[in-house]
């Protein structure tokens, strides 16, 4: 018994941190006849002046300087191909995003005035490179525009590996945020609150931020506006009797129930919503091209509602155009509740890239789903005049 208590006597003062000194008891106990065991009871008290340091409130640092997020990427975080699947990084741009939109709104209040910041929308965002099993992803996050309620947050990507030290830009995103009172329980009351201005930006980076909020402010405006239709799911019928090559032969439906771990303050997180959003496109995308894809670029992604722990999130996606080695897939999210009627959540555009043969021509049998296959047709010039633009 001496040599227990050695032991443990041992491995606590390897463990206990200095700034607290201990004191321990110990004494053999019997229980129904057992063999006596020894227990153990440890007292701490803080050293005088030691405990106030600990708790007090650290500086915080200019929004303009990023934080990092690094981690290794394991095989839970693939595709089917083995890289890293497209939702898990749009997850993790959005973990980044928030904590520095976060903090940046925390950073002179007390912690009776805290709040929360809640993903509005994410612009454009093109996936540059595959990242994969065993590099390490780093995440650079910062603020870099306020209006008085909103904020923009700018991510980049870079996927490293440590053996060849090689490492590479994969993703650029651009992510707006507002922020909400942190104990409000009913959604219909989450008003966003100000947002504390961002100091330090020149006149022309000022004029610039303003610029690119005024466009996606009447982008997001105009997307609120409009009365998204999605094509009625075809439950009566298998996918043998569906015509191949069709709209609703590739039409995709996942529903989902939100729990705990897919929040923050009981409301799902704008990464975790991105994510199964990808998840949904890809099966459309599969679906059509009979091959396996890569998500290649998403457009701006519009959040209208929140969503909050217990609810249902109801996942639709078909494809809306074609192109010889791309496929562009609309998704749209609603959710429903016990007490909260069904209503649209978000709605976006995926683009994937076939990794087999060239992909079959959409075949459009509707008015509607011809006015669908224009619209794509012009994003995807579009997409591809941007792209040519930034290679000059």
């Amino acid at each position: 018994m001496n040599a227990v208590k050695d032991v443990v006597r041992y491995a606590i003062s390897r463990t206990v941190s200095t700034q607290c000194k201990m004191s321990m008891g110990f004494h053999l106990r019997k229980q129904n006849g057992d063999r006596p065991f020894a227990q153990f009871s440890i007292h701490r008290r803080w050293i005088h002046g030691s405990s106030s340091r600990l708790f007090q409130r650290q500086p915080a640092l200019p929004s303009t300087v990023p934080i990092e997020l690094s981690r290794v990427m394991v095989p839970d975080d693939t595709n089917p191909l083995g890289n890293v699947h497209g939702g898990t990084t749009l997850k993790m741009i959005e973990q980044a995003g928030n904590i520095v939109a976060t903090r940046h709104c925390n950073k002179e209040k007390g912690s009776g005035n805290a709040v929360l910041t809640v993903l509005a929308r994410a612009d454009h965002i093109d996936f540059l490179q595959p990242m994969y099993v065993g590099e390490i992803s780093q995440l650079q996050a910062a603020v870099t525009y306020t209006s008085p309620r909103s904020m923009e947050v700018t991510v980049d990507v870079w996927a490293e590996n440590v053996l060849s030290g090689i490492r590479r830009h994969t993703n650029t995103a651009t992510l707006w945020y507002v922020a909400v009172p942190h104990d409000v329980e009913d959604a219909a009351k989450l008003n966003s609150v100000p947002v504390p201005p961002l100091k330090g930006l020149t006149a022309e980076e000022q004029k610039s931020g303003q610029e690119r909020y005024m466009k996606q402010k009447t982008e997001r405006l105009a997307f609120s506006m409009m009365k998204k239709s999605a094509i009625n799911v075809c439950n009566n019928c298998s996918q043998s009797t569906v015509e191949e090559c069709t709209v609703a032969a590739s039409q995709s439906a996942l529903a989902n129930i939100v729990h705990p771990s897919d929040c923050i303050d009981n409301y799902v997180v704008g990464g975790t919503l991105m994510k199964m959003m990808d998840n949904t496109a890809g099966i459309s995308a599969i679906r059509h091209c009979k091959t396996l894809t890569l998500t290649a670029c998403i457009d701006a992604i519009n959040f209208l509602e929140p969503v909050r722990n217990g609810e249902v999130m109801l996942f639709t996606s078909w494809p809306t155009f074609t192109s010889n080695r791309s496929i562009e897939v609309e998704v749209t999210c609603e959710a429903e509740g016990l007490h909260a009627k069904r209503r649209q959540v978000a709605n976006a555009f995926f683009t994937f890239v076939t990794l087999g043969d060239l992909v079959v021509p959409l075949r459009l049998r509707t008015a509607d789903e011809e006015r669908r296959f224009k619209e794509g047709l012009e994003r995807y010039i579009a997409r591809k005049e941007q792209r040519q633009k930034l290679h000059v």
